[in-house]
């Protein structure tokens, strides 16, 4: 047996002992107990005599000397000390204690185990020999020895310290690590533990040295000092170190500062503040360093604060001097945009309403930081009401007001006002129906119209807009119960909308900001206004169909489906092509749910053309088998590229409705991911490619091991897409987790 399994046995079985000790104590030892508990003493003098009870005692009148044996408990100020026999010297006020010592602090806290300890200065000062400490997040720390100065300091000798669980079926070996040292101090007041001459052991197999090593006491969520360092390689940064320090400023704030070194670019500092307040926090991440021959920097904070139950302020404060700065140094890779705002909302049990400004930085090289808009104010009511009133119906009003301003572009100002109403029916034969009236109201003004996003021929324009709407839905659900197979169910459902038909008209003259494009699918085949926003209205009478046909299985497996269409009494142009509703019948829509099992399921959604059934989207994603071998992937296709609306070199020609070529290139991509957890084994892999490319966009591969007090895990990541500046990355992860210590090797920043 090694040294380390003999003493963390000792350790459990002084445990053991220590609460049968407490279990035959009797009535006495019970009171004691609840003694403990309040941490009160006997006396409330500090040189109170020791108060205890025991199976059986003497005492020597001449040498002034109580021997107490059997289940003894003595107390002396809040002090409690558990042990087979116990010698008190009342002329000294010496306590020695044998066999099953256990030693305990007045609130409870800090439990020692010794074999042999004696204990003076109303047992604050003592010597402990064969000494053990069970800690918070279930550690423990053993010695062959150790002295205790006014119960707030123990020095211990040659002691070993772990977190790991004793092997159940050999509690002898080694635990998977643990640190022994030559010396330790356990500050008891400051909850730190400080090891001097520390070795790592791996099952008992020395594999790294410390001259010293600090670190809180388990039980401690919070304190000042080094977090220990990390290290590893990217191929922005090369190799590189991160030498984190922790500070606590109070009880309710802590900020940590990080320098990072790396081969090829910095050095670096990154500081992160927090502070918690009784009604909300703030948290401020800051960073600057040398990257790429410059100095780069960046500023992410946020903060929340409850005005009181119903009303709360925030802010959002992010930029940075550049993308490639905030990628290399893994603070937010492959952001296109950072947003700030400040803001004001509030809640009520039917209605929100928020308040707020809202500025962007561009990091994408083709855009120009001039055209990006700052809006402010931008304004917002919601009210839903409880069903009531005639029919029992439900009112809903939807209303903004924002202002959106340009150094470069069109700058708008727009007031919105949306109410509806929808009344619930029901019809013989167990139709169910939806009545809903709508208006979408909105008021126009608008300057340097002919400049992006919007290209108009007016250079300024004041304008008013009403559409109304009138819908009603039929929907009848036919179920059929089968038995011990669930039940099924077919659902014809069907929608008119009426509403004038307003076309293309006033749009050169309203801006749009809300709602550059559209896509046709089965989510939104039964809206009103199919469109994202409102800035683009969807007009004229139309009817919308659907059938929806599902089998509920029993064990709350599902098979469900839906294809539908939509049919327009009038043609309109206010959709780009592609759309899928450039006709009056669009394109059919459909979607499907395949889950038999609990270890199979497919998502398929997809549109077809109304004329040739060619395929225009289609969206699939499945996963299959359990956790110890699960894989999952996904295809999406889309004959369009909606991206290449979003182009500010090309915006000018989508206000006519004739998208760029960019726009007419096809999408095809694939994920596959493959997941395996085996016992206390996970291993993934997977990656994505561009089908029309023939290339990967990122390949992934991870594997990692993890106990009860020990992780491991490796992670290789490669993206081969460029963005900006960058043509593509590498990354090797390497990180060794270990219980109550942290994380240490090759970690991401």
């Amino acid at each position: 047996m090694t040294r380390t399994g003999k003493f963390l046995l000792l350790l459990a079985t002084t445990a053991l002992s220590g609460a049968a000790a407490t279990a035959l104590g009797g009535s006495a030892l019970a009171q004691s107990i609840g003694a403990l508990a309040t941490g009160s003493s006997a006396s409330g003098d500090k040189n109170a005599p020791v108060s205890f009870t025991a199976d059986s005692l003497s005492y020597d009148k001449t040498g002034k000397i109580i021997t107490a044996t059997g289940h003894v408990v003595a107390i002396q100020n809040g002090q409690t000390l558990h042990a087979d026999k116990v010698t008190i010297n009342r002329a000294t006020n010496v306590v020695t204690a044998d066999g099953h010592v256990v030693l305990t602090q007045p609130d409870g806290s800090n439990t020692v185990y010794a074999e042999h300890v004696v204990l003076s200065h109303n047992m604050k000062d003592g010597v402990m020999e064969a000494v053990a400490a069970r800690l918070a997040q279930n550690a423990r720390i053993i010695a062959n020895g150790g002295r205790r100065y006014d119960a707030k300091l123990d020095e211990l000798s040659k002691p070993v310290y772990s977190a790991c669980d004793l092997c159940k079926s050999d509690p002898r070996s080694p635990p998977t690590w643990a640190i022994r040292a030559t010396s330790a101090t356990r500050d008891l007041e400051h909850k730190m533990i400080e090891f001097r001459d520390a070795t790592l052991l791996m099952k008992g197999i020395p594999v790294f040295w410390l001259p010293y090593l600090s670190e809180p006491d388990p039980s401690v969520k919070r304190q000042s000092g080094f977090l220990i360092p990390s290290g590893g390689a990217t191929s922005q940064l090369g190799a590189f170190a991160v030498i984190p320090y922790y500070l606590t400023l109070g009880k309710t704030a802590d900020v940590t500062l990080t320098p990072v070194l790396a081969t090829k670019q910095g050095p670096a500092l990154k500081a992160h503040f927090r502070e918690a307040f009784n009604q909300g926090y703030l948290d401020v991440k800051l960073s600057g360093g040398r990257d790429r021959g410059e100095f780069g920097d960046s500023v992410f904070a946020n903060g929340t604060f409850d005005l009181n139950q119903n009303w709360r302020a925030g802010f959002s404060f992010n930029r940075a001097s550049n993308p490639q700065y905030l990628d290399d140094f893994s603070i937010l890779p492959n952001a296109s945009y950072l947003e700030s705002n400040v803001f004001l909302e509030g809640f009520t049990a039917s209605s929100y309403a928020r308040i707020d400004a809202q500025t962007y930085q561009g990091l994408v090289a083709s855009v120009n930081q001039s055209e990006l808009p700052i809006v402010g104010p931008y304004a917002q009511y919601h009210y839903v009401s409880p069903p009531s009133g005639p029919l029992n119906g439900t009112l809903k009003i939807d209303t903004s007001f924002f202002n959106v301003m340009r150094d470069v572009g069109t700058n708008t100002r727009r007031l919105a006002f949306i109410p509806s109403y929808s009344i619930p029916f029901t019809l013989p034969a167990g139709i169910i129906g939806t009545a809903r009236l709508q208006l979408d109201a909105a008021y126009y003004n608008a300057d340097k119209l002919n400049q992006q996003p919007n290209y108009s021929e007016d250079q300024q324009a004041s304008i008013g807009r009403a559409q109304p709407y009138g819908a009603v839905m039929l929907r009848w659900p036919l179920m059929r119960p089968t038995t011990r197979w669930g039940s099924q169910l077919i659902e014809p459902i069907v929608q008119l909308v009426a509403s004038p038909n307003i076309g293309i008209s006033q749009n050169d003259r309203i801006p749009n900001e809300d709602s550059l494009d559209l896509e046709f699918s089965d989510a939104n085949l039964f809206a009103l206004n199919r469109y994202p926003g409102i800035d683009r209205l969807e007009g004229g009478s139309r009817v919308d169909y659907a059938m929806h046909a599902a089998w509920y299985l029993p064990g709350g497996m599902t098979l469900d489906g839906l294809i539908g269409q939509s049919y327009r009494f009038h043609k309109d142009s206010v959709y780009l092509p592609a759309s899928g509703l450039t006709d009056n019948a669009s394109d059919i829509v459909a979607r499907a749910v395949v889950a038999p099992t609990s270890w199979f399921n497919v998502t398929y959604r997809g549109r077809f053309s109304h004329t040739s059934l060619g395929n225009r989207m289609t969206d699939v994603t499945a996963n299959f088998g359990p956790a110890k071998l699960r894989v999952s992937g996904g295809y999406l296709y889309t004959s369009t590229n909606p991206y290449a609306l979003y182009d500010n070199t090309v915006l000018g020609e989508v206000d006519t409705l004739n998208p760029p070529a960019a726009y007419f290139t096809p999408r095809q991509e694939a994920t596959l991911n493959v997941s395996s957890q085996v016992g206390q084994w996970n291993l993934s892999g997977g990656g994505q490619r561009n089908l029309k490319t023939g290339k990967f966009d990122v390949v992934n591969a991870d594997i990692g091991w993890q106990n009860d007090c020990f992780g491991v895990n490796l992670l290789f990541y490669k993206r081969f897409t460029s963005f900006n500046l960058d043509t593509g990355s590498t990354a090797v992860l390497l990180q060794f987790n270990f219980k109550t210590l942290g994380t240490v090797g090759f970690n991401a920043l």
